[in-house]
């Protein structure tokens, strides 16, 4: 059984090509509807949830071997057990069957926020998670084993070396033998060469990493500085990059395992690797090693600090009262977990990834002038992330308008002084963002927009960091306050409007008389 996953912005489109297909019938899942139309107004439930979040639509093919074929039933029960194993365990998801090719497959449109808590289900892994998924099912189901993506990109053992392997466990079990038998050498470097490149280093490092662990790797090029392929010697054993499989040739290298390769920058140092290779290092190193690089593959996951839930009446009145945010985005913000009073008594701010994702907390003093934050000083990765919102629109437009400010607070603000200035929401989709730094902007999101406002505060850093923005987004316009913060205008604007409310009341009294 292969297995494919995408993600996406829209379930009508989805469900409306998954309906649509010939021999199209929808077999089953956890929703009530029994049409595209129907199913995307249900999937709206959960949309509510997370209206920030922007591709929430999962959808999974599972495709049977050519010659199998399972009833319906069959397919729902191992729909349902892959959902679940894949943790979607409180997500709607519907199930459709084609038999418009010569392979028996189903499509599953799955949300991607859990009704439990409106989070996004985590998709760390996901691919490596589904095959090793999808690997017991055909188990389970007695389906016919799959070659999995990563088995398929190195070569397999000899026949001859896999039934040594099977004798040699088989007498390990019986008690023949005292040690269990060892994968071939031609096994054991290519695990060696996977654990060695999981954090994608640069060419020369790879070659560095290799050389401690034992290999001997040559490489050379042509006249035309062209590469003429890579080898490795270990134990004694030497394997051309292409006897081992296609993801450990040079180019392959770079393909398949996301190695970086820079010709004018590497070929000096890898020439230096070559003619003085780095020496092995001891058992333990190698191990310390290995767990090194694993560690660098996996940082740790940020979590949230924790909220002091019984601070945020306190909190809420501030923010209304004193800062001038009315209800419209206070409560969001605290509903979707992105502004609070942590157990240690601080006010937080999450960032989070343009997926929705949070990957880190700033701390706002509410003394600060300038209304500028502080990471948070525990449990916050630096990872990419920021504090963003967006209005206006449909949850599903594209973005059209961008403003980049200095803080949380003023972000809010300028949200508020610009739906006042539309009377209501603005008419296209809008994100207001937090910045950090002009150096870290989502630059790929940014580049497509033209219309970009600078509105960081009007001060130097303000200034000089909308040069820099500049610089990289052309496009983007300065907007500076008229005040030092965007907060100042909004209190202005507010308190202005009371007074003109009083003035009015009192014309109108004395009209009355």
């Amino acid at each position: 059984m292969i297995g494919n996953q995408t993600k996406g912005k829209s379930f009508r489109g989805l469900l409306d090509y998954l309906e649509n297909k010939e021999q199209s019938s929808l077999i089953g899942g956890n929703m009530f509807g029994t049409n595209a139309r129907e199913l995307a107004r249900e999937f709206r439930l959960s949309r509510q949830l997370n209206p920030e979040a922007l591709k929430v639509v999962h959808h999974v093919s599972l495709s049977l071997s050519p010659g199998e074929q399972l009833d319906n039933d069959t397919w729902c029960e191992i729909a349902d057990k892959y959902m679940n194993a894949m943790g979607y365990t409180a997500n709607q998801y519907a199930i459709y069957r084609h038999s418009d090719r010569s392979h028996d497959h189903i499509h599953i449109c799955a949300s991607r926020i859990s009704l439990d808590d409106g989070k996004i289900t985590r998709d760390s892994w996901e691919y490596v998670r589904s095959e090793k998924i999808i690997r017991q099912l055909e188990l389970e189901y007695g389906l016919q084993q799959t070659i999995g993506s990563k088995e398929k990109l190195h070569r397999a053992p000899s026949i001859g070396q896999q039934q040594r392997v099977e004798r040699e466990q088989l007498e390990y079990e019986h008690g023949l033998r005292n040690t269990p038998p060892q994968q071939p050498i031609k096994t054991q470097l290519i695990e060696l060469i996977d654990r060695a490149t999981v954090d994608k280093p640069t060419m020369p490092q790879l070659m560095e990493r290799l050389q401690l662990l034992g290999v001997e790797v040559r490489h050379g090029l042509t006249r035309n500085s062209k590469s003429k392929g890579i080898s490795y010697s270990w134990n004694d054993q030497k394997f051309s990059g292409t006897s081992l499989g296609p993801a450990y040739t040079f180019p392959g290298l770079q393909k398949h395992k996301r190695i970086d390769y820079q010709p004018q920058r590497d070929d000096l140092h890898i020439e230096q690797l070559l003619l003085n290779p780095v020496k092995p290092t001891s058992m333990e190193q190698v191990q310390k090693l290995l767990i090194e690089i694993e560690q660098k593959q996996q940082p740790p996951q940020f979590v949230p600090p924790a909220e002091d839930e019984s601070l945020w009446p306190a909190l809420e009145n501030y923010l209304m009262t004193q800062r001038g945010i009315t209800n419209f985005l206070v409560q969001p913000l605290h509903r979707q977990g992105l502004g609070y009073i942590d157990q240690q008594r601080k006010i937080v701010f999450i960032k989070r990834g343009l997926d929705g994702e949070k990957s880190g907390a700033l701390v706002w003093d509410t003394a600060r002038l300038d209304n500028r934050c502080m990471e948070y000083p525990e449990n916050s990765d630096r990872q990419k992330g920021w504090f963003h919102f967006k209005l206006g629109g449909e949850a599903e437009d594209k973005i059209e308008r961008v403003f980049l400010c200095d803080s949380p607070i003023d972000a809010l603000s300028l949200a508020e002084i610009d739906s006042n200035g539309h009377k209501g929401q603005p008419p296209v989709r809008t994100m207001y963002m937090a910045v950090d730094s002009a150096d870290d902007l989502p630059f790929e999101l940014l580049r497509n927009i033209n219309r970009i406002g600078l509105a960081f505060n009007n001060d130097s850093q303000g200034n000089e960091t909308s040069l820099v923005v500049q610089e990289k987004l052309p496009q983007a316009k300065r907007i500076a306050p008229s005040g030092l913060t965007w907060n100042e205008i909004l209190i202005e604007q507010q308190q202005q409007q009371k007074q003109e409310e009083q003035e009015q009341k009192q014309r109108s009294r004395g009209f009355s008389r």
